[in-house]
């Protein structure tokens, strides 16, 4: 009897084993714009229980090290990251320049990711500079396209 209910409480257990990890969002992001109806929704960035820890360590090191460089601010690269992401947001979506366009950001140890849909290169162009003069922006990455018709 007692092998029979060890049996039925693994038999309970396995399935909740064998399920998928949970998916770990460590940078802020955020849609600013959703004006380009055909352009495909971008995700954040997801990262399996693995990936998060060795994430950490590395941010972790680089924390310490731009610590004792002098080059950041007390508790680390990735401090403001939450606040930049948002006023990126913010002012591009107050910038009527931008209004036809849909546009993600990410923000990591100040350096802003820009993903999604613009309509021309000229407006590609603009968003990015624009964005690269937002207070405690260091470095924009454009992943920006064109959408398709």
């Amino acid at each position: 009897m007692r092998i029979l209910t060890t049996l039925a409480a693994l038999a309970a257990i396995g399935p909740a084993l064998a399920a998928e990890p949970t998916l770990e969002q460590l940078d802020p992001f955020g849609q600013a714009t959703a004006g380009a109806r055909s352009c495909p929704a971008v995700t954040a960035r997801l990262y399996t229980p693995q990936e998060a820890r060795v994430e950490a360590h590395v941010r972790s090191e680089r924390g310490t090290r731009c610590g004792m460089e002098g080059t950041c601010e007390p508790g680390g690269a990735y401090r403001r990251d939450p606040e930049i992401n948002a006023q990126v947001i913010a002012a591009i979506a107050a910038d009527k320049r931008f209004r036809d366009t849909s546009v993600w950001v990410t923000t990591s140890r100040r350096w802003v990711t820009l993903e999604g849909c613009v309509v021309t290169a000229a407006q590609r162009k603009a968003l990015v500079a624009f964005v690269g003069k937002q207070p405690r922006v260091e470095r924009v990455f454009d992943e920006l396209r064109k959408p398709s018709k």
